[in-house]
């Protein structure tokens, strides 16, 4: 995307470590996310990827480390606080409600922004109130055609889409999106690239993803982690010239 980066940082990582059964999965790593940017992280299968990834969620626990959001320390805060306070992400695996249609996956999200998921005792037509907002979702997601349609019944594709509006429905201020193409052909990669990069400027991106072409033209930096540690970080064009990428991804 490259987009223009801006001053202020949303996240820093400082010294984040894991180990699982002796075996450290993530050492030391050090980063930084600019407000309003996409920061893609990158490296060989088996470099660390994931766990970062679920580190910086909350999902586990760092064994030594700190993140701070917005000047908040929150490392030891709990996954749903945190994405109370804006941190949102999406999932390698299919992550929607396969029996409710697209347009009912889009107005969960929307329900808990607009606090209609603790009207309990109110008739489900209440939700009306959040019709114009599901609607220019799927619309903006390419999904309109399919909001009558199960989940559960999408082609993948657009199941993909669906997942990116569900989690843009919650206007992230920081989205985090780990292998958004994973399992797409080129058609959806394509389609799928270009809905991300309609939210990039407006929102801040964390995306873990192994399409470097996805990479090359979203990113405003990259970080490449090998053997769980940062490897090099950069522009993309920065990254991929260097040996020592070229040497994690390919030998010598």
């Amino acid at each position: 995307m490259q987009s223009a980066i801006g001053g202020s940082t949303v996240l820093v990582a400082r010294g984040l470590t894991r180990s699982f059964s002796g075996f450290t999965a993530v050492k030391n790593v050090d980063l930084t996310v600019k407000h309003n940017t996409v920061h893609s992280v990158i490296g060989p299968n088996g470099a660390g990827k994931s766990t970062l990834f679920n580190l910086l969620t909350r999902f586990l626990e760092p064994d030594a480390g700190s993140i701070v959001y917005r000047g908040a320390d929150v490392t030891r805060m709990p996954p749903a606080m945190l994405a109370r306070l804006g941190v949102v992400r999406s999932f390698q695996i299919s992550a929607v409600f396969p029996h409710l249609t697209v347009a009912q996956n889009v107005c969960v999200p929307l329900q808990r922004l607009s606090g209609l998921q603790k009207v309990f005792w109110r008739s489900t037509s209440c939700l009306s109130a959040l019709d114009d907002k599901v609607h220019g979702l799927l619309h903006q997601f390419g999904l309109s055609d399919w909001a009558d349609t199960l989940a559960g019944e999408l082609p993948y594709g657009r199941k993909r889409a669906l997942e990116l509006a569900t989690t843009f429905a919650l206007e992230p201020e920081l989205a985090l999106l780990d292998e958004p193409m994973a399992g797409l052909g080129t058609e959806d990669v394509a389609r799928v690239t270009d809905l991300i990069a309609a939210q990039a400027g407006a929102r801040t991106i964390v995306m873990v993803e192994h399409n470097l072409k996805v990479v090359e033209r979203l990113s405003d930096t990259v970080t490449v982690l090998c053997r769980g540690e940062v490897l090099a970080e950069g522009s993309y064009a920065e990254v991929a010239a260097d040996p020592r990428v070229l040497e994690a991804y390919i030998g010598h």
